[in-house]
């Protein structure tokens, strides 16, 4: 009986001290309900803590569960100098346990943002990894959708995005993970306070894998190496970032082309680009048809891009030629192509779309006889959007052939090497075949 009466104290000690406890826990995490939560504070400590500005804030909300944490619904607020804009989010300030009285002065552990849009103008993407190394709490998106833009104009999205910013000792990261197409997309920055950055981008189901890296010197040269893989395609190069880009050391490898790169792309004030591709292989007869896709449609995202890719193209080597782009306009200029490099071409292309028209100027020379050779030179006309071409003018050895003459020779063209497919022109044994059967 003893032994039991000193049990039943234990227990209706342990139940009053669990009662208390129970109580007072609740009351504690309850309290902050009451309180008035420091606007200033909270805006100080945002922009100190993960470089945020908000500018308003209408309401805070308290909510003890699952951890305790402050909730401003409808948020809208920038990152560093407004380089990335997120809108119509929940914005959650997970409070440190020890502290969630402090109303006057906040002090949180992580921030969580739920739902709505970010968008970011890759315009500022070298400004990027200053703005996270200035971030020292945690940061998790979560459903947001990232809009990239070109100039305020719009570029691409993800959606329902999971992002994390996160930091270990010197490194810093931001993860993205999300919707591209319908297709899962993983982004990975990694930032040093060494001026190391890296970059890593992965569509699976897509088979695109892209890698860039790179560090800056005392001087602030940067210097270092981009790689890019879609479908067992190539792209590899070395760059070093001043003024503009340099790049050296590239390559390209696919079914279609493979070639060396090297030259220069400036971004200001417009865009512009200088390469020289030395070319080992290429199927002009498979590129035909992605070239007809970009420039002879009528897509017009793809008539915007193609406005804005301005420079000179230099090809060496298997086909020798300058391509310039300038304002939608695209010019071939002295271009050798052939097994001998015996077609000499000349070329500019008016509208792209699917209104296009390409006006060219073919020079050749076929071998008539034994020690007779006749020179040929046609001015004429392609339709990329029904396959058609027309010959506008034929010289034969420097003489101007009749339009009758001239119209036999376009439709023998048609027949023999186009036959409804545009690209054929690029069948070199079809064109010489051709050339020889004329006379």
């Amino acid at each position: 009986m003893n032994f039991t009466l000193k049990n039943k104290i234990k227990l209706k000690f342990n139940l009053y001290l669990f009662s208390f406890l129970f109580f007072f826990l609740i009351t504690y995490f309850s309290i902050p309900k009451l309180l008035n939560f420091s606007v200033d504070s909270i805006k100080e400590n945002l922009k100190n803590n993960n470089n945020i500005n908000i500018n308003n804030i209408s309401k805070i909300e308290y909510k003890v569960f699952p951890t305790p944490r402050l909730i401003i619904p409808n948020s809208n607020f920038t990152f560093g100098d407004g380089i990335v804009e997120v809108s119509n989010s929940q914005l959650e300030i997970i409070l440190y346990i020890s502290q969630i009285l402090n109303s006057k002065k906040i002090n949180y552990k992580k921030l969580l943002i739920n739902e709505g849009s970010s968008k970011f103008d890759l315009n500022n993407i070298s400004l990027l990894p200053t703005s996270i190394n200035k971030i020292k709490k945690k940061i998790n998106f979560k459903k947001n959708n990232l809009i990239f833009l070109q100039k305020n104009f719009f570029f691409l999205e993800i959606n329902d995005t999971d992002i994390n910013v996160d930091q270990d000792g010197e490194k810093k990261e931001l993860n993205i993970n999300g919707n591209f197409l319908k297709n899962k997309i993983s982004i990975k920055l990694e930032s040093k306070l060494n001026n190391q950055n890296s970059l890593k981008l992965k569509i699976p189901e897509l088979d695109v894998e892209a890698s860039i890296f790179s560090k800056k010197n005392k001087s602030n040269i940067e210097n270092g190496f981009f790689n890019l893989e879609v479908f067992n395609n190539f792209l590899k190069f070395n760059f070093t970032k001043e003024d503009n880009i340099k790049l050296t050391n590239g390559f390209v490898r696919s079914k279609i082309l493979n070639s060396s790169i090297k030259g220069e792309v400036t971004f200001k004030p417009n865009f512009y680009t200088e390469l020289d591709f030395k070319i080992s292989n290429l199927n002009l007869k498979k590129l035909y048809p992605i070239v007809q896709k970009i420039f002879f449609s009528d897509s017009i995202n793809n008539l915007n891009l193609i406005k804005k890719i301005n420079g000179v193209y230099i090809l060496k080597s298997k086909i020798e030629g300058k391509i310039t782009s300038r304002n939608g306009e695209i010019l071939l200029e002295e271009f050798k192509i052939g097994k001998n490099k015996s077609f000499y071409l000349n070329a500019k292309i008016l509208e792209p779309g699917k209104k296009a028209k390409v006006e060219f100027n073919l020079i050749t020379t076929v071998q008539h006889k034994r020690n007779v050779s006749k020179n040929i030179e046609i001015i004429g006309l392609l339709i990329p959007s029904n396959s058609s071409v027309s010959f506008k003018k034929f010289f034969l050895n420097g003489k101007k052939l009749s339009v009758k003459k001239t119209k036999e020779y376009e439709i023998k063209f048609k027949d023999n090497v186009i036959q409804n497919f545009l690209g054929n022109i690029f069948n070199e044994v079809s064109v010489n075949k051709y050339f020889n059967n004329l006379f």
